[in-house]
């Protein structure tokens, strides 16, 4: 991201970063052109792209609604997408939409990569396939 878009996006001005890094704003914009920074400069920026991080985080986080309220149940069925299949022909490592992983058995020659699977826990980060699937894993309505 360059350095006038995270300001931008912080709110926060060129006159502002001047003074905050400690120089004048003509030699910030002439920075900016060239493209070489001061090592205040870029520890500055670092710090305010830090700040705009956490701030998206806590935006998304207050507009999706995460609290223990709206939380699936444990014991629910969950889809997943197969992203690996480790040496264990028989093992198959999955990724649920909210990036958490786990791991389920089957057929060595079921659920290619890239499949969608529901799945059920068992005990730990082991899943079971819920449903009726296909020789090729796909679910059967």
């Amino acid at each position: 991201m360059a350095a006038t878009e995270l300001l931008e996006r912080a709110g926060i001005g060129i006159d502002r970063y001047a003074a905050m890094v400690g120089v004048k704003v003509t030699s910030v914009r002439s920075c900016f052109s060239r493209g070489r920074l001061s090592k205040k400069m870029t520890e500055t920026l670092h710090a305010i792209s830090n700040d705009v991080q956490v701030q998206d985080m806590a935006d998304v986080a207050l507009n999706t609604g995460c609290n223990e309220d709206n939380a699936p149940a444990p014991d629910a069925p969950r889809a997943g997408r197969v992203y690996l299949i480790p040496v264990n022909k028989r093992l198959r490592l999955v990724e649920f939409p909210d990036g958490s992983h786990g791991k389920f058995l089957s057929k060595p020659d079921r659920f290619p990569v890239g499949s969608e699977v529901r799945l059920k826990p068992v005990e730990g980060d082991i899943w079971e396939p819920v449903g009726d699937y296909d020789r090729r894993g796909r679910l059967i309505e």
